[in-house]
């Protein structure tokens, strides 16, 4: 297994350059005559942002761009799995973002590099759990 991967829609996604995920947190404060009173929520969406370079052959090609765009409407996972090595121990962070929309796609083609692809994608929930 390689050391970091990612999963869209149980598939995994090929030549990953990297990956940013976000908590979107709606925390709000309220001034009373007794302090602040600062309050958040249990249930906190997430942003996620992949950067790929598109070198798959076609048919994986299609299939990663059908999936993306069918989770303009339709919602599907993204895990993402990196193991870690520290010192002798080593373990899997294994991140879980449940009911995905795509929220961007977009790529830049430049003649003397590779095409890189940017996937954004807003997930309802992330869920963690350590192997």
């Amino acid at each position: 297994m390689a050391d970091k991967e990612v999963i869209i829609k149980g598939k995994k996604m090929m030549y990953g350059t990297g990956i940013k995920a976000s908590p979107e947190t709606n925390s709000s404060s309220t001034s009373t005559f007794d302090g602040v009173i600062t309050q958040g929520s249990d249930k906190i969406p997430w942003t996620i942002e992949i950067s790929k370079v598109r070198y798959e052959d076609m048919a994986t090609h299609k299939e990663l761009s059908e999936t993306v765009e069918g989770m303009l409407a339709i919602p599907e996972m993204v895990t993402v799995r990196e193991t870690i090595q520290s010192g002798e121990e080593v373990y899997t962070v294994v991140d879980n973002f449940y009911d995905c929309l795509t929220d961007g796609n977009d790529y830049e083609i430049n003649p003397d590099e590779q095409t890189v692809e940017n996937l954004k994608f807003r997930a309802a929930r992330r869920e963690r759990k350590y192997e």
